[in-house]
């Protein structure tokens, strides 16, 4: 993702036209992030495939925070105990029979 940053720049350390790659690490506290190959956007909103202790599979709709590319926050709709379905085909339905 390209971005664009201001940063101090007092003692002439950074030259100008200069690139470099930057990982942020520090994230929101409580503020679960997942793959982003596990969410299914549909015209209902985004939703995620949840295997529950029955077997059976919820989709559950959830709100998104911030897109990371590789992994997005999920803000509200699953829980860090829940069993998420990591790919799920884009034709998925809620229900014992998966997919």
């Amino acid at each position: 993702m390209l971005i664009e940053l201001e940063v101090d720049n007092s003692k002439d350390e950074i030259i100008a036209g200069s690139y470099a790659q930057v990982r942020f690490t520090e994230a929101k506290r409580g503020v679960l992030t997942l793959p982003a190959n596990t969410v299914l956007f549909r015209a209902e909103g985004p939703q995620i495939g949840v295997v529950q202790e029955d077997g059976k599979v919820e989709l559950r709709a959830v709100k998104l925070g911030r897109d990371f590319g590789q992994s997005i926050e999920v803000l509200t709709g699953v829980s860090p105990n829940d069993r998420v379905i990591i790919n799920p085909p884009s034709r998925s339905q809620a229900g014992p029979q998966w997919p």
